[in-house]
């Protein structure tokens, strides 16, 4: 073929497709910009107060991409890549030539399929989708049926993939570097954190207790709930990934604080199946976990525990499994049961629950995942008052 029969996706062979893949290029940058601020958000917060723009409900959450182990190369958010990609797509306009076009155009399709990869993952091992990376996600494939049916250039120009290569590792580097910085845990960005909490934290309208006191503990302080000094309610859901993060953290805090906080559990199953909450099916195993927790308040610390250890295992199966060995199969079944995980899902209506995680700390409304360091510097807070 000459290169007079050559298609070119920069040099406008089909102008409303050229439009089309500039579009989801400006898109894929938009999109990685708000991700990356979103990852350092969550990563390094300064506020208490959840639920942004892209943490709809417990399904559609960009907190449960951020917290994963694919969504960062040693700290360093992956959605730099997809910008660096959108960046690229756009100053292939600057150079017009074969080589750039070939090597955007094979950089595309290696950005398609990691992004099939990452949906599959989100969905199959999250249980949840992150909407941001979703628009991401649809962009890119946009962008790249965009070159696939405007341009003949599809072989890679090492020179030129080497010059992305580079730019990737300064980008990379510089964030690192900020990265390093951000964790360096010195006592002057320490007390400047700690004062921003707890004046977010008075400022926050103070919702009270439930109406129930719950027979499911995670610490005790040796008293009625209500009566002790630092008072944590968690409404949580067993299948929910960023709910097991901040059961962890609650552990700690427990071990930490023994005797001195008192931490109760509510169950909020985001499950259809007893949660009349629920409009559709999301963690068709949540109720049944519930179940059998409820069934073990005198150990229930431990099941809890056990329960998110087994998270991505967690099968109907498995549940009766232990129910079995527990010798509470028939309570499991039980009609009394499962009115009792009704009752604390009815208790948990006034606090507006949206997603899971959720916690009130002395009756502040906290949603999503506070790391253990910040939890503790309004427990320490509220314990030297």
């Amino acid at each position: 073929m000459s290169n007079t029969e050559e298609k070119s996706f920069y040099r406008g062979t089909n102008l409303s497709l050229q439009i089309l893949g500039v579009i989801a290029a400006i898109a894929m940058v938009a999109l990685s910009i708000y991700l990356t601020k979103h990852y350092f958000d969550v990563k390094f917060p300064t506020g208490l107060v959840g639920g942004g723009l892209c943490d709809i409900n417990s399904f559609f959450n960009c907190d449960l991409a951020t917290h994963s182990l694919l969504s960062n190369i040693a700290g360093v958010p992956i959605s730099l890549l997809g910008l660096l990609t959108g960046v690229f797509i756009l100053f292939g306009f600057l150079f017009n030539n074969e080589r750039v076009e070939g090597t955007i155009h094979f950089l595309l399709w290696i950005n398609a399929i990691g992004c099939a990869f990452l949906l599959v993952f989100s969905l199959v091992a999250l249980g949840g989708l992150c909407p941001a990376c979703t628009l991401y996600y649809l962009a890119s494939f946009i962008a790249l049926f965009a070159f696939y049916k405007t341009s003949s250039y599809k072989a890679i120009s090492l020179p030129v993939f080497a010059s992305y290569g580079a730019v990737y590792l300064i980008i990379f580097g510089i964030t690192f570097n900020y990265v390093s910085g951000k964790e360096a845990k010195t006592s002057e960005a320490k007390s400047k954190l700690a004062k921003g909490l707890i004046s977010q934290f008075q400022n926050l309208p103070n919702l009270g207790s439930p109406s129930i006191n719950s027979e499911f503990m995670m610490a005790t302080t040796g008293q009625d709930f209500k009566e002790a000094k630092v008072r944590i309610t968690k409404f949580s859901d067993f299948e929910c990934p960023a709910c097991k993060m901040l059961s962890e953290v609650l552990h700690k805090i427990s071990k930490k604080y023994e005797g001195k906080v008192a931490i109760q559990y509510f169950f909020y199953p985001l499950d259809n199946n007893c949660n009349p909450e629920m409009k559709r099916p999301m963690h068709q195993n949540a109720c049944n976990a519930a179940y059998l927790a409820a069934c073990l308040p005198e150990k229930f610390a431990a099941i809890e525990e056990e329960i998110f250890s087994n998270q991505q295992n967690l099968t109907t199966e498995w549940i009766e499994k232990r129910a079995k060995e527990e010798g509470v199969l028939d309570c499991y079944k039980s009609k009394e049961t499962k009115d009792k995980i009704a009752t604390y899902i009815k208790a948990s209506k006034p606090f507006n629950i949206k997603s899971t995680p959720t916690f009130l700390l002395n009756g502040i409304k906290i949603e999503g995942v506070l790391p253990e360091n910040q939890l503790s510097i309004l427990i320490d807070h509220i314990l030297s008052k």
